[in-house]
C-alpha cells in the first residue's frame, strides 16, 4: 500500500512495478497505465481492497525486512523512498529497501506456496532492472516470503541485451504518452534464464535411447572421419574419380572430393 506522498511522487511517471506487465505484453494493463500517465478520466485504479495476497504482502514486508536485517546484520535503508531515474525524469521506482554494504536494491515479495520460485524471480526481473538503474546500484535481490515461510534472499541477474530491451520498451511507451498515441500491442519478451540446474534424465526414454546410439557410434564416427581423410589423400591429383572396394570417389570442378558407397 502506497502513502499519499508516495503516490504524489509517482504521479505522471512510469514506475518500475509496471515493467513486468510491460515486458509480458499485457495489453489491457499497458493501455490502462497509458491512460493513467496522460491523465485520462477513463483510467481505472486497480481495486486492491479485500484482496488477501495484497494485504498480507503489505503486512509482512516491514517485518520480513526487519527479520532479514537482524539475521544478516546488514542494515537495510531507504525504505519506501521514491527514486527518479537519473536520465529519465519520467521514470521512477519505490524502494522496499537498499543495502549500502554491497550496493544492493532489495524488493520483498510474498507469493503463495503454489508458486514456483523460478517463476517468481523471472516475473520480477524487469522491476529490478528499473530499481537498480534508478538507484545506480550494483546488485539486485528479491527477498521472498514463500507461502509464509522464513524470508530467503535471491540475487537476480540479467544481461546487457535484456536490460537494453527493457529501456527500449519503456522509451517507446513514454513516446506514446508524450504524443497521446495509444500504445500498440507488443509481444512478450521472456526474461533471461540462468543455466544453473542439473537434471537427471536417467528415466527419460528418448534421452536414454539417443545416449545409447551416441555411445555406440562415437568411436565409429572418429574412425569414419579418419578413413575418409586418408582415402581422399590417396587420390592422385589428376584423377577425376576413383573406384574400388565398394566405394566411389569423385572430384568436382571446384576440386572438392566426395565419397559414396557403390550400390
Amino acid at each position: 500500500m502506497l502513502s499519499p506522498s508516495q503516490l504524489q511522487a509517482r504521479d505522471g511517471k512510469v514506475t518500475a512495478s509496471f515493467l513486468p506487465k510491460l515486458m509480458s505484453g499485457d495489453t489491457a494493463a499497458i493501455m490502462n497505465e497509458w491512460r493513467r500517465c496522460i491523465g485520462d478520466p477513463d483510467w481505472e485504479a486497480e481495486d486492491l481492497d479485500g484482496k488477501w495476497p495484497v494485504a498480507f504482502g503489505s503486512f509482512i514486508e516491514p517485518f520480513a525486512l526487519d527479520w532479514h536485517e537482524g539475521k544478516t546484520g546488514q542494515t537495510l535503508t531507504r525504505r519506501g523512498e521514491v527514486v527518479v531515474h537519473p536520465e529519465r525524469p519520467h521514470f521512477c521506482c519505490t524502494l522496499d529497501a537498499y543495502r549500502p554494504s554491497d550496493n544492493t536494491v532489495i524488493d520483498c515479495k510474498a507469493p503463495g506456496m503454489w508458486r514456483k520460485i523460478d517463476d517468481v524471480l523471472a516475473q520480477y526481473i524487469p522491476q529490478m532492472v528499473g530499481q537498480r538503474a534508478c538507484v545506480g546500484a550494483q546488485n539486485a535481490s528479491l527477498l521472498v516470503v514463500h507461502g509464509g515461510s522464513e524470508p530467503v534472499e535471491y540475487p537476480v541477474t540479467w544481461d546487457d541485451v535484456y536490460e537494453a530491451e527493457v529501456w527500449t520498451r519503456v522509451d517507446a511507451f513514454w513516446l506514446c504518452v508524450q504524443t497521446l498515441t495509444p500504445p500498440c500491442e507488443v509481444p512478450a519478451i521472456p526474461t533471461p534464464v540462468k543455466a544453473a540446474k542439473i537434471y537427471d534424465f536417467g528415466t527419460h526414454n528418448q534421452w536414454c535411447a539417443e545416449a545409447v546410439t551416441w555411445l555406440t557410434t562415437r568411436d565409429a564416427a572418429k574412425d569414419f572421419s579418419a578413413a575418409e581423410k586418408t582415402l581422399k589423400g590417396l587420390i592422385p591429383a589428376d584423377a577425376s574419380g576413383v573406384t574400388g572396394a565398394g566405394i566411389h570417389a569423385t572430384r568436382n570442378k571446384a576440386g572438392s572430393i566426395s565419397i559414396r558407397k557403390v550400390s
